[in-house]
């Protein structure tokens, strides 16, 4: 079997072709998750960072300064630090999906 001139030349612009296409199917798909993520981010603060805050200032009221015993200190802490931990986490994955400028902070 032998190649022409035609046959080479055509193999790198079909491969240069479909590493185009997959380029462009993950940025579409990147873009969709970012949008999702940056949607549901909003929603995400406004309970989980209350619910941080609340449950540590309960714990702090009820569990060290008025003492009871029955009140479980150390779970509702734990409660709390899980809470805005979990809140961490979404904005690494956020991250993930994203590239900011490296100049967004000194604005």
């Amino acid at each position: 079997m032998r190649h022409t001139r035609h046959d080479i030349a055509v193999r790198p612009l079909a491969l240069r072709v479909l590493w185009g296409a997959c380029f462009v199917a993950l940025q579409f798909v990147r873009i969709a998750c970012c949008a999702l993520l940056v949607l549901i981010e909003p929603l995400l603060r406004a309970t989980l960072v209350p619910i941080a805050f609340l449950g540590f200032l309960v714990t702090l009221i009820f569990g060290f300064l008025i003492g009871d015993p029955r009140f479980p200190r150390w779970g509702m802490l734990a409660f709390s630090v899980g809470a805005l931990m979990l809140y961490w986490l979404f904005l690494g994955l956020m991250s993930l999906f994203m590239t900011l400028p490296p100049d967004r902070d000194c604005r």
